[in-house]
């Protein structure tokens, strides 16, 4: 199912749909779904990249391809599409690792993706696979803690704060020690900070607490966060902090940001004194500067920082004696550090510490029960207060106002009768059904979310998740615009209307023209973006719903 041609023959909706199936969890730009082998990126051995053949993209789990990655030569940005090609392997997770005194999960920069959209089979990520994750660890009787570097959200919207709290309350399921604070989470401003904040809770060791050296809130130090915190899980006491580098910071309403070189020293001070057997930075930095601070101060043994790839390699880079690695984003792996502190090896960090980049994939993790519950209580939320029909919506650039899919078809019989047949007309229902191959499963609705309602219902701008003025706002009061119908593709039809009842058919045909090269270019990936369809291909998706008819 694709986005529409429209000739200057054809009238007014003589295309329809545009775009497949959903947005993600908070964003839909496009974006990189080159994959990782994880399982191969033990004890720090470096990996090839081979050069990308295709323009589309599978997501694989990383025990059974082989990937084609592109080389990335700046740190961030998104690469061009990859393609995974599938090989039998059955090496396990953590091959040849032996048991380590301490496993440390390592996470960041989630960007909102709390878990993946489910459009598309065998999407990777998502906190219910992660969960499984520490299960699959602790069954090896490992000792494991964790820390996220933050950037859980995007945006900073109710529904934003909705989603962190849900975060926030899977990350403590799964006995996280500490977290970071990105500054899409600072946007939120002091008093959230102060409601969730726990300076004091009753299992330090499993409990997230806020983390912050450089960062000031009502210019009150350890308000609302804390600025290093010690654990002590499986005989092994860290010491970690936290800090925020100038790239990432913006000037924030209630919020001081402290240099890091600066605060740092009287932070570190403080930690030594602890006498911990591990010091953790993590840094959301750019790559350059989380690297020059582990050149000022070389007393950490572990730098997780910000900047990196969507799809890191699983290489660690070695300042000193600091291990600096990155995790990816949007949720899509986790790293994991296994710590061995042989005294031969204290001053060597590459015998010290194996690290491995893991992919979220569903061959080899499964979704975990208190997470699913987790899912629905957000869903529920957002249910009881209403959200996608309060969020204030916008005008349409194009001054019209959505009319909906039948009132097309009083003109265009053939094809609204098309359009009928293929999966956008269903796009609605299939956010309470799920997909074909889910029948029979538990499903949990998500027609209360304005992240998925964004490509699934009619006057929504995906990209941005934000409706307008005259479009779907739920079923009761807008029916006429369930599904992915014309006007997300031709635009809004009223000015169309008027223009045909002024007998002024050139100009109405020429508002609603969207060219094949168009849709091809841009209009379809609104919504099929690599996120939440992988898979799609325009050619073959176009001949789904092609209808080059002229009633």
């Amino acid at each position: 199912m694709l986005c529409k041609r429209f000739s200057d023959n054809h009238g007014l909706f003589s295309l329809f749909a545009a775009f497949l199936l959903l947005t993600g969890c908070e964003n839909n730009t496009p974006q990189s779904t080159s994959t990782t082998s994880n399982s191969t990126a033990t004890e720090n051995q470096p990996k090839k990249q081979k050069q990308a053949d295709s323009s589309t993209s599978t997501p694989q789990s990383d025990s059974t391809v082989t990937e084609k990655h592109v080389p990335q030569s700046t740190a961030g940005k998104t690469s061009p599409k990859t393609i995974s090609s599938s090989k039998t392997s059955t090496k396990p997770l953590f091959k040849d690792w032996p048991a380590p005194k301490l496993a440390i999960v390592l996470t960041g920069e989630r960007h909102g993706y709390l878990e993946p959209c489910g459009c598309t089979q065998n999407q990777t990520g998502g906190v219910s696979l992660l969960a499984n994750l520490f299960k699959k660890i602790e069954e090896r009787n490992w000792p494991v803690t964790a820390f996220d570097l933050g950037s859980l959200v995007k945006r900073n919207r109710r529904q934003s704060q909705i989603k962190y709290e849900t975060i926030l309350a899977s990350l403590k399921d799964m006995k996280y020690a500490g977290l970071g604070l990105g500054p899409e989470e600072l946007r939120f401003g002091a008093d959230i900070f102060l409601q969730l904040h726990n300076p004091d809770p009753a299992s330090p060791d499993t409990t997230p607490t806020f983390l912050a050296a450089n960062i000031l809130i009502l210019e009150t130090p350890n308000l609302g966060k804390n600025h290093f915190k010690i654990v002590n899980v499986g005989g092994v006491k860290i010491a970690v902090t936290s800090i925020i580098g100038k790239s990432h910071m913006e000037k924030l309403t209630d919020m001081t940001w402290l240099e890091p070189a600066k605060v740092l020293p009287e932070v570190i001070k403080k930690m030594e004194a602890t006498k911990p057997d591990l010091m953790i930075l993590l840094s959301h930095s750019k790559k350059e500067e989380s690297k020059s601070l582990a050149e000022k101060f070389p007393v950490f043994d572990i730098l997780l920082t910000a900047g990196g790839v969507e799809d890191p390699i699983g290489e660690p880079e070695f300042i000193g004696k600091t291990m600096m690695v990155d995790v990816g984003h949007k949720g899509k792996s986790a790293g994991v550090v296994g710590y061995y502190p042989q005294k031969t090896a204290k001053n060597d960090p590459a015998k010290r510490f194996r690290f491995t980049v893991i992919e979220l994939d569903k061959q080899r993790f499964q979704d975990t029960p208190r997470m699913a519950e987790q899912m629905q209580f957000y869903q529920d939320r957002l249910k009881q207060e209403d959200l996608a029909a309060k969020e204030l919506p916008i005008d349409h650039p194009r001054g019209s106002d959505f009319v909906g899919a039948e009132t097309c078809g009083e003109c265009h019989t053939k094809a609204y009768e098309k359009w009928l047949t293929t999966k956008h007309a269903g796009a609605y229902e299939s956010l309470i059904t799920g997909r074909e191959d889910q029948k029979g499963q538990k499903i949990i609705s998500r027609i209360y979310d304005a992240e998925c309602l964004s490509c699934h219902v009619t006057g929504w701008h995906p990209q941005e998740v934000i409706r307008y003025k005259s479009g779907f706002v739920n079923k009761k009061e807008s029916p006429h615009l369930l599904g992915q119908q014309c006007e997300n593709c031709h635009g809004p039809g009223s000015k169309h209307i008027e223009l045909v009842d002024m007998d002024k058919l050139e100009e109405a045909k020429k508002v609603m023209r969207v060219t094949l090269a168009e849709a091809k270019k841009n209009t379809c990936y609104q919504c099929h973006d690599l996120d939440n369809s992988p898979k799609f291909e325009f050619d073959s998706y176009w001949k789904k719903i092609e209808h080059p008819w002229r009633d």
